[in-house]
């Protein structure tokens, strides 16, 4: 045995010999962190706040349903509405004062005259109208056992569709042009060579597919003259175009499968009746687009007037489809204090429409009691159906256009009266 293996059995095999002084605990593991002082004028420190910037949840891409050529004849019914199109920098020191205005939430100045109304049209019209026909081809698309939606679409229908567009204008009349010529391809225009030169460009027919009728404070009538002229009428070709190019040469939508009727009106101002005459008696779509927190934020209570007429009158069967910005929300006063109370646009409808959830009557008590309290519940007369809080309508990248698109982001809502 060597002296190496000699050393190497005379060491200890379980660690060194511990003195009397030596505690026999296991020893604690280290500190994670240094302890906090908690003496006279502690404080606990507060939670750190999640960064504005940081992550958040980005919004579902909107289905693309209506075809790109189709949307891209929807972007040349505006370039071929105004003349102003054809040079965009003269509009630009227009477009900032309308934009301007419509941050302060001044619509007098904003759509105060013809050119600032037809600036606006231009500019922020063509990519709203894109994204109101498709969210309109899928909502038709998954409530196609609605009965508006079974009479737009049926070819052998004889009855119309009323639409109607409070806060409508430039955007929801092409929309629902491109909207109607998606589901009902015989609504094409004829071809440039079959029109009767006798006929008038728009004469009307006694029973069209679709009527559709626009409410807005502001004067759109000439701007919504001009763009069903050009969505009923043969786009203007070159002089040099093809014989075959100009007896292919169609209007989007013929003019007698399209009845538009605008009506300047505000719309806290409509009584009852008058309310009652535009609706009629039929299932109709009603539209607040881009519209519905605007009026929110003028006035909560007149707009839940409002909505409270459209809950009384509005037949069985009629749908109403809201479309507003992502996280709308209007503010009220607080009484007798400087600070305001916020509420998020959805929640101010659904307590209009849905009123407050039923319950049952209470437990114990008797049959007057339970009569009473079933009395003075909410009566709720319609059906939440669609509830997309973040959606975007991303521009397809064939599309043309002289001015500026943009990809709108908005939330969609929509009820059926049951």
């Amino acid at each position: 045995m060597g002296q190496y293996d000699r050393k190497a059995q005379s060491q200890r095999k379980h660690g060194p010999i511990l003195s009397s002084s030596t505690s026999k605990a296991p020893a604690r593991p280290p500190p994670i962190a240094k302890p906090e002082w908690r003496g006279s004028g502690y404080m606990k420190k507060a939670k750190a706040k999640v960064h504005l910037d940081g992550p958040k949840d980005a919004p579902l891409p909107q289905d693309q349903l209506l075809p790109v050529e189709l949307q891209q004849l929807m972007l040349n019914i505006f370039q071929n509405s105004f003349a102003a199109s054809e040079d965009f920098e003269e509009l630009k020191e227009l477009l900032r004062e309308v934009n301007e205005a419509l941050l302060e939430r001044d619509l007098e100045t904003a759509f105060g005259s013809e050119e600032k109304r037809e600036g606006y049209a231009l500019r922020w019209s063509p990519s709203r109208a894109l994204a109101y026909a498709n969210v309109m081809a899928e909502f038709a698309e998954q409530r196609a056992e609605d009965e508006w939606v079974q009479r737009l679409s049926d070819a052998t229908s004889q009855s119309k569709t009323k639409a109607l567009c409070f806060g409508g204008g430039a955007a929801e009349l092409v929309a629902f042009a491109g909207f109607l010529r998606h589901l009902r391809p015989d609504a094409v225009g004829k071809p440039q060579g079959e029109i009767d030169t006798n006929e008038e460009p728009t004469a009307k027919a006694s029973t069209p597919i679709l009527d559709l009728q626009l409410i807005d404070s502001a004067d759109w009538s000439s701007v919504i003259s001009k763009l069903e002229t050009s969505a009923t009428t043969p786009p203007p070709l070159s002089k040099y175009a093809s014989a075959s190019a100009r007896a292919a040469n169609t209007a989007l939508v013929n003019p007698s499968t399209l009845n538009v009727t605008f009506t300047k009106s505000d719309i806290f101002t409509l009584s009852t009746a008058q309310l009652q005459e535009i609706i009629g008696t039929e299932p109709v779509l009603v539209t607040l687009f881009l519209t519905l927190n605007d009026l929110y934020n003028t006035s909560i209570p007149r707009t839940t007037t409002f909505l409270r007429k459209l809950d009384t009158l509005l037949p069985v069967g009629s749908t109403l489809l809201i479309l507003d910005t992502i996280a709308a929300t209007a503010s009220s006063p607080v009484p007798d204090s400087d600070e305001t109370t916020e509420y998020s646009m959805q929640w101010l409808v659904d307590r209009v429409l849905l009123g407050k959830p039923i319950e049952p009557a209470p437990i114990g008590k008797g049959k007057k009691e339970t009569e009473e309290y079933e009395k003075n519940l909410p009566i709720v007369r319609w059906e939440k159906i669609v509830a997309e809080e973040m959606k975007v309508n991303r521009l397809e990248e064939k599309l043309r256009y002289p001015g500026s698109l943009e990809n709108v982001r908005y939330q969609v809502l929509g009820f059926s009266r049951v």
